[in-house]
């Protein structure tokens, strides 16, 4: 390095330097989040329609309609008041200026989750920034979270589910302890930390059913806190957090009293979480009065935690609902119910957590060592959140976004540290305990907390190239997963033409059903007739039916009468393992028609659309109309036949009738002229006689 490099990091070079306010480089950072999430903005917002990605998000929305339409807020509909109650809420009361299953929810709904990245990335910096002192820590951290896909794809424009809505309170509650746990003053900012700490615990609790998962590492992770406590000198910094805590279920449980919200299971959970911090509390100020070590509340806290456990599992609600997630997590299932490695390995974490698991990795050792030397316990509670919800991704990737933020955090370091050891930043100067300052001198020199250096050319080239690194690959794979989830063209033409066809003909619920694959069905019993509530129907009984024999079509039309309206077929990649006689194939590949021997084809499921890549077919369930007639002795079939033409295709419509005594009788689908066997003769079936299962008969 040259005298006039050198000379540039002295405190008058720095003073030369062009500087960035740190303020703008959060913005920049906070946008990148942003921009992250909205690829598929042309999916979501098609013509007049909002269209959510994926399937769970139109339940989400059709609860805030039936919020909005069940009267004056809060009140809510009986399906949210258990299980995601604040979420429900927290959109009803945004969506109210628009109304129920308008375009203005629907845009209220398809937004929450990018502005909920937005707030998430915010307290990740937050968080970061009080637990390093280095804002540039913060700010790698929080474009670090920006592009993990596992967060990017789960937080993106349209994908309107729970998860967005807990990242928030998860790293809010973070921000909150690590805010009181760096804190040595007992002033009002302490106490405001604690009182958001109290609100963000009890909306964790109010936003998910499954919430306990996402507080339970406060348990360990105090208890570790409590170790580090013990060897400080100084006030009890417990006590703040144990307040938060405390208040935070108290909260949580007056909401529950007042307005019914939560499984009490979930409401218990958070109560012993509070009580056990107090009690915790009161081992530390027992073992520090009688002069023990830390060796002693060790061994307290173990027996402390062996008796908790035991007790907990006497409670019925919360071991009830222990053996219910035990089977959650053992159960197979849709994709997300696989691991982060399940499929791909290393590379398949790689493409779900990005490159801050990368960086997070190596850098894990060094917080528990922190934590531990520096009395710096607010790295050992990032490091347990870290440890915990990677196990549950591990499990199951659908965790893998809770574990985002943390590995963000520990990336963000990993990265300055990176950066440091190339030489293209100063290195990060540990917080001394004790110290409010969000910045040692080291770190002022390289920004501090209003402004960043930018250092010279070189350095911002290869600093831009580490950062693209990082940032490139993040979104490239956020990109991709991103194009799985959005509504297909094909079904979005399918859902639009139903809905027209169903409002044109006023048709009611349930005759309006629409009978899919269980993924998107949704989808479309949303845009059709506004139920969304469930898919149960369509996942027990779709594809059984699809791949049942053709021949069996009646009794599914039997099991379907006065339930499905419609049903949709889609491509299948059929590999020579469909068989040529199922429902699937009939009805996709012929439409219906009895174009194979041992195939007399179906006469419920009338053929109204597909689209122009025939990629979806929709068939409406009806009685169909009776043809029946003389046949020749000499044959055991009659061969019928119609030319058919619906929206998107013209196809030869074909039934096989079988001949008893002379005569035939068979049920059609669709109207049109029918030629009759090969000697001429032709009936006329219209669409009044198959809507109301008329009976014609046939001369000779």
């Amino acid at each position: 390095m040259s005298e006039a490099e050198r000379s540039d990091d002295s405190p008058e070079g720095i003073d030369r330097q062009r500087r960035i306010p740190v303020r703008t480089a959060l913005l920049l950072a906070l946008l990148l989040v942003v921009l992250v999430r909205l690829p598929t903005i042309q999916e979501v917002f098609r013509d007049d329609w909002v269209v959510l990605a994926s399937n769970d998000p139109y339940f989400y929305r059709y609860l805030v309609d039936q919020a909005l339409a069940s009267g004056p807020l809060p009140s809510l509909p009986d399906r949210a008041i258990r299980g995601e109650p604040l979420l429900a809420a927290t959109l009803s009361v945004a969506a109210w200026p628009f109304g129920a299953r308008t375009w203005g929810s629907g845009f209220v709904v398809a937004w929450y989750p990018v502005v909920a990245a937005v707030l998430t990335a915010a307290f990740v910096y937050g968080a970061a920034t009080r637990l390093t002192g280095d804002v540039r820590v913060g700010l790698a951290s929080a474009g670090l979270l920006a592009v993990t896909p596992a967060h990017a794809y789960r937080t993106a424009l349209g994908v309107a589910d729970h998860h967005a809505f807990d990242y928030v309170w998860l790293a809010l509650t973070a921000l909150a302890v690590i805010e009181l746990l760096a804190r040595s003053e007992r002033d009002r900012r302490t106490w405001l930390a604690s009182g958001t700490l109290a609100v963000a615990v009890a909306a964790q609790a109010l936003a998910w059913e499954a919430s306990p998962l996402l507080l339970v590492p406060l348990a360990p992770a105090l208890g570790l806190v409590a170790l580090v406590e013990i060897r400080r000198p100084g006030p009890e910094r417990l006590a703040p957090v144990v307040a938060g805590l405390v208040g935070g279920a108290a909260l949580a449980h007056l909401v529950h009293i007042l307005l019914g919200w939560q499984f009490e299971a979930v409401i218990y959970a958070l109560d012993l979480l509070a009580l056990g911090s107090v009690g915790l509390l009161a081992l530390v100020v027992a073992v520090r009065r009688t002069g023990g070590s830390w060796r002693w509340l060790a061994a307290a806290e173990v027996v402390f935690g062996v008796v908790a456990a035991v007790a907990v599992r006497q409670v019925p609600p919360i071991a009830t609902e222990l053996e219910l997630g035990l089977a959650f997590f053992l159960r197979s299932g849709p994709a997300e119910l696989a691991g982060v490695g399940a499929n791909y390995g290393a590379v398949g974490v790689l493409v779900i957590l990005g490159f801050a698991s990368v960086l997070a990795a190596p850098i894990l050792p060094f917080a528990a060592k922190w934590g531990w030397q520096r009395l710096e316990p607010g790295w050992l509670v990032v490091g347990v959140y870290a440890l915990h919800f990677g196990v549950l991704a591990a499990l199951q990737r659908r965790f893998a976004g809770e574990l985002a933020p943390f590995a963000a955090i520990l990336g963000g370091m990993g990265f300055v540290m990176l950066a440091s050891w190339f030489d293209l930043v100063q290195p990060p100067v540990p917080r001394r305990d004790g110290s409010d300052d969000t910045a040692t001198p080291a770190v002022a020199a390289d920004g501090g907390d209003d402004d960043l250096v930018v250092p010279d050319r070189t350095r911002v080239a290869l600093l831009a190239g580490l950062a693209g690194v990082a940032v490139g690959s993040g979104s490239l794979y956020a990109a991709l997963i991103d194009r799985r989830l959005v509504i297909t063209d094909a079904t979005y033409d399918a859902a639009r033409w139903i809905t027209e066809y169903v409002d044109e003909r006023d048709i009611p619920y349930p005759e309006s059903y629409v009978l899919s694959k269980w993924g998107r069905n949704r989808v479309y019993n949303y845009f059709v007739n506004g139920e969304a509530a469930s898919y149960s129907y369509a996942e027990r009984h779709y594809e059984d039916f699809l791949f049942s024999n053709s021949n069996s079509a009646d009794e599914w039309y039997g099991e379907f009468e006065g339930r499905v309206g419609f049903v949709v077929t889609r491509d299948l990649p059929h590999l020579g393992l469909i068989s040529s006689s199922t429902i699937q194939s009939t009805l996709h590949d012929r439409f219906g028609s009895a174009e194979i021997s041992d195939i007399s084809g179906v006469g419920h499921f009338r053929a109204l659309f597909a689209t122009e890549d025939g990629a979806r077919k929709v068939f409406r369930l009806v009685p169909g109309a009776t043809i029946r007639g003389p046949a020749p002795d000499d044959r055991d079939h009659v061969r019928l036949v119609a030319e058919v033409s619906i929206t998107g295709d013209d196809f030869e419509y074909v039934r096989r009738a079988p001949v008893t005594d002379g005569t035939f009788e068979v049920t059609v689908a669709n109207p049109g002229t029918y030629r009759v066997g090969a000697d001429g003769r032709t009936v006329e079936i219209t669409e009044r006689m198959v809507q109301s299962g008329d009976t014609v008969t046939v001369d000779d």
